[in-house]
């Protein structure tokens, strides 16, 4: 199934992106290209995986929605406890007044309908995909522009001051506990989100740099995240084995002959704020120097987090706490 949501965000957070009357123009130009193409694709595609499609694209739109409404209702969440800010039923904040679609008479920027039409086409590509190459396993354009946006740097690199690409600092320098400029997107905050596992666990989407914490009532904390390759093949089912302030930094086999001591805890330290250190012995989730980097492949550390989101997720969670990995 293809992952409507990931494509729909990039629209509705793009500069150009409008207000929820312009959302809602979007999403029926969007359900309207959709159908059209899927229809076109018979007799390849049933009925019965056209009306899936068109169901997920529904629930994607029903998801972001929600998201965007509490937002711009009540703030980022990072205070308030979710249930006390939005209520028991978090998917009631999405009214039936905001649930019907656009007015046929309503008017849009020529800008509006470019972003409109770009964010429709790329459904109608992505739905060509589906139905014309079965055997391949489809990967939304929006993940697939993001995952080589950062290659790894080389170690001398690393030494510089900051890399040009992903916003890593050296070891010792200090680039804060946040970036001010970190996209909406990854800033940690309360979303709707449907899921069979236990209160308390954690999910992580390596593809998307999403941390999930799952809270009560279908809503998870979402964390923004930078993957490391000590992690790239980092799957399946962790727990947490072992917690960690200010952790002591070591540096890695290609840095060792250039920089052989250790780092002691403390600003500066490519390890951050906190540690969960995961139960195969080797992999963790960590703050970082280097809040521009979240977001982004880099060549080191694992599962990494600006600073105040690694002191908040280690104080929500205990040792044993399951961590599962996408």
């Amino acid at each position: 199934m293809v992952d409507y949501y990931a494509i729909l965000l990039r629209a509705v957070t793009a500069p150009s992106a409008g207000d929820a009357t312009w959302r809602r123009a979007l999403y029926d130009r969007s359900r309207e290209m959709l159908a059209s193409r899927l229809r076109a694709q018979q007799p390849q595609a049933s009925p019965g995986q056209i009306a899936a499609e068109q169901s997920a694209l529904d629930d994607a739109i029903e998801r972001l929605e929600a998201e965007l409404t509490w937002a711009e209702r009540g703030g980022d969440g990072r205070e308030a406890d979710p249930g006390e800010r939005y209520g028991d039923d978090l998917g009631a904040a999405w009214t039936e007044t905001e649930r019907r679609p656009i007015a046929p008479s309503a008017r849009l920027s020529g800008k509006a309908w470019l972003g409109v039409a770009i964010a429709a086409a790329a459904l109608s590509a992505v739905a060509a995909v589906i139905w014309t190459q079965p055997a391949q396993k489809t990967v939304p354009p929006a993940i697939q522009s993001a995952a080589p946006r950062a290659p790894a740097p080389a170690p001398e690199v690393m030494r510089s001051t900051m890399t040009a690409k992903t916003g890593d600092l050296a070891p010792g320098v200090d680039g804060g506990s946040s970036d001010p400029d970190q996209p909406y997107v990854f800033r940690r905050q309360p979303i709707f989100y449907r899921t069979l596992q236990p209160v308390g666990t954690i999910i992580i989407d390596k593809l998307q740099h999403f941390l999930y914490l799952i809270q009560p009532n279908s809503v998870a904390l979402r964390y923004g995240i930078g993957l490391g390759e000590q992690c790239n093949d980092l799957a399946g089912l962790r727990h947490i084995a072992g917690k960690e302030e200010w952790p002591a930094w070591q540096p890695p086999p290609d840095l060792l002959k250039r920089n052989p001591a250790l780092l002691p805890g403390g600003p500066g330290n490519p390890l951050g704020a906190r540690l969960l250190q995961l139960d195969d012995g080797a992999s963790r989730i960590h703050g970082t120097n280097a809040p521009k980097t979240i977001g982004n492949f880099v060549a080191f550390g694992c599962i990494r987090l600006v600073n105040d989101d690694i002191v908040d997720l280690y104080n929500r969670v205990d040792v044993k706490t399951p961590v599962i990995v996408n």
